[in-house]
């Protein structure tokens, strides 16, 4: 499982590479959520809680790869608050 998640980092990460300079201050802000995401569900104890953060996450990671930073922000954030870190 961590593997899945050091990947989705990666796949942001690699995004950052090609995105243009306009829109990095949105892609680092992605990573940065999908950091903290990523530890927290590390950390989380299995559940349909945590599988529902573990989606939202994943709506995260689509949508900021597709530079819809905001909405990825916002899966993000859910995410976080599903798993009581926000």
């Amino acid at each position: 499982m961590k593997f899945a998640h050091r990947a989705a980092v990666a796949a942001v990460c690699a995004a950052f590479a090609l995105a243009p300079a306009a829109s990095a201050s949105g892609l680092n802000d992605c990573i940065h959520m999908a950091k903290q995401v990523s530890s927290a569900l590390a950390s989380a104890q299995p559940g349909s809680t945590t599988d529902l953060a573990r989606n939202q996450a994943t709506a995260g990671q689509s949508a900021c790869l597709a530079s819809a930073y905001s909405q990825g922000l916002s899966h993000y954030a859910k995410a976080l608050q599903l798993l009581g870190k926000a």
